[in-house]
């Protein structure tokens, strides 16, 4: 019976391994059947309904770079730490290389993988392995991936040969240690993810979870693999303590070639080669992507003359300046406001306004909301396809101010298409028994221009304000 028992026990031991690998599925299947239903505690009032087909957090996992693929970066740089240890106490207790020279190298080729994300937002070709089909890459760049690739097949190959005579024992072993069925898994996991599933949404979701979970089979298959550590607590502490230095190294590198795909968060175009948006730039994120679209045209939609201004504005505009880039910044005032919203989407237009980069500082409510109206008033596009193009952009269901925005700027720009738009209309009533603050906020600025006005006689920029302002703003 006890021996039964420790039978039962050592299978059971021996399956953990797929039971990580099973538990992946968890939160991957947790994105896609949980949808949001909070309140938005600034307007509690306004409904705020779903348009997305999935959860609006499963389509910003998706994308390239977000978290599935930085959790990938992880579990790659892991991979390549535990072949290289395996590799030198596999040297040190005299059994020689084995096939270690050739997990480190498929290690080392899924690191720069999971590093270089695909397709990217803004139209550049990035340096990842697909770039060597890409006829817009460079023909260097092309070229120098080739090459790597053939280097990398070569060697893999190489080293499988020096060891063939070895092959039956090693494929013996590590069916007996479970090695084998973790590698067979991390192959056909890895080999899913260069495979889109036509109609599934969201687009590269699933494709980028088999991702990870190849890798970390992958992980885990080496884990089995390696051999003894030393002996003493010292010699394992100072191996351990190389191999986190190791990890950490590779990961900070791997952020940071993610990075130089996307130099401005949440860079993306909305149309390409003339608009695109984006969080607000960092001076050397927006030098690496004005190299690549050259930008004649910055939009700031955040108000920077206010106590929230971003610490990168000033390095933006000496970037403008220095580049005789068009610099137009979002007003403070309410007043302004439709002047402002008709100017940018004049010069989102205009040929010589092109490439034009839209930005505030998150590009998660205010450049999205923009990027909205433009879809609606210039593109004509249905209302429906603009929300849940703003929801699979930000993540997550948009602000109830966004909703109280369309219902106060779409009417009059785009007057018999927001009427006959049944999305529209239900905006309308998702914002019933909600006043829009903006009205509040216009009466009392231009009031108060009105009484600067009226108590000096030299004050044209109160005059102007006064001239330009209706009683009421447009939409009504």
């Amino acid at each position: 019976m006890s021996a039964r028992i420790g039978f039962l026990s050592g299978r059971l031991v021996g399956l953990w391994p797929w039971v990580a690998l099973l538990l992946v599925l968890v939160p991957a299947v947790w994105h896609v059947v949980d949808f949001p239903e909070d309140i938005d505690e600034e307007f509690p009032k306004v409904v705020r309904p779903t348009f997305c087909r999935r959860p609006p957090p499963a389509y910003r996992l998706a994308e390239p770079g977000d978290t599935i693929d930085r959790v990938a970066i992880y579990l790659a740089a892991g991979a390549v730490v535990l072949a290289a240890i395996g590799w030198g106490r596999s040297r040190t207790l005299g059994r020689g290389s084995g096939l270690w020279p050739t997990a480190l190298l498929l290690a080392l080729a899924a690191a720069w993988h999971a590093a270089t994300p695909g397709p990217t937002f803004d139209g550049w070709h990035g340096l990842g392995w697909r770039a060597i089909g890409d006829p817009s890459a460079p023909i260097g760049v092309r070229l120098t991936l080739a090459a790597a690739a053939i280097g990398v097949t070569v060697l893999v190959a190489g080293s499988i040969g020096w060891q063939r005579e070895r092959l039956g024992e090693y494929l013996a072993w590590g069916r007996a240690r479970g090695v084998l069925g973790l590698l067979g898994a991390s192959l056909v996991l890895v080999l899913l993810r260069q495979v889109e599933i036509p109609g599934v949404e969201p687009a590269g979701y699933w494709p980028r979870w088999a991702y990870l979970a190849g890798v970390l089979a992958l992980d885990l298959a080496l884990i089995r693999a390696l051999p003894p550590w030393p002996a003493g607590w010292a010699a394992r502490g100072a191996l351990a303590a190389g191999g986190a230095l190791a990890w950490f190294t590779l990961v900070v590198g791997g952020i940071a070639l993610t990075w130089y795909h996307r130099p401005i968060a949440r860079l993306r175009a909305v149309v390409p080669g003339r608009i695109f948006i984006s969080a607000m730039p960092t001076y050397r994120g927006l030098a690496i992507a004005h190299q690549r679209h050259r930008f004649k045209t910055i939009i700031n939609l955040f108000p920077e003359n206010t106590p929230l201004r971003s610490p990168h504005y000033p390095d933006e505009l000496r970037f403008a300046r220095e580049h005789g880039i068009r610099y137009v910044l979002t007003p403070h005032t309410a007043l302004q406001s439709d002047a402002f919203l008709d100017l940018t989407l004049a010069l989102a237009q205009d040929p010589n306004a092109w490439p034009i980069l839209v930005h505030c500082h998150g590009c998660v409510d205010r450049s999205p909301a923009w990027m909205g109206i433009y879809r609606f008033v210039v593109e004509g596009r249905p209302l429906e396809e603009v929300m849940r193009e703003i929801e699979q952009h930000r993540g997550y269901r948009p602000k109830a101010s966004v909703t109280l925005l369309y219902n106060r700027v779409l009417p009059p720009r785009a007057p018999q298409r927001y009427a006959q738009d049944p999305t529209a209309q239900r905006l309308k009533r998702c914002a019933e028994g909600t006043v829009d603050p903006f009205y509040a906020q216009y009466r009392k600025e231009l009031e108060a221009a009105r009484r600067e006005a009226r108590s000096s006689i030299t004050g044209p920029r109160s005059l102007d304000t006064c001239a330009a302002a209706s009683d009421t703003p447009r939409d009504k």
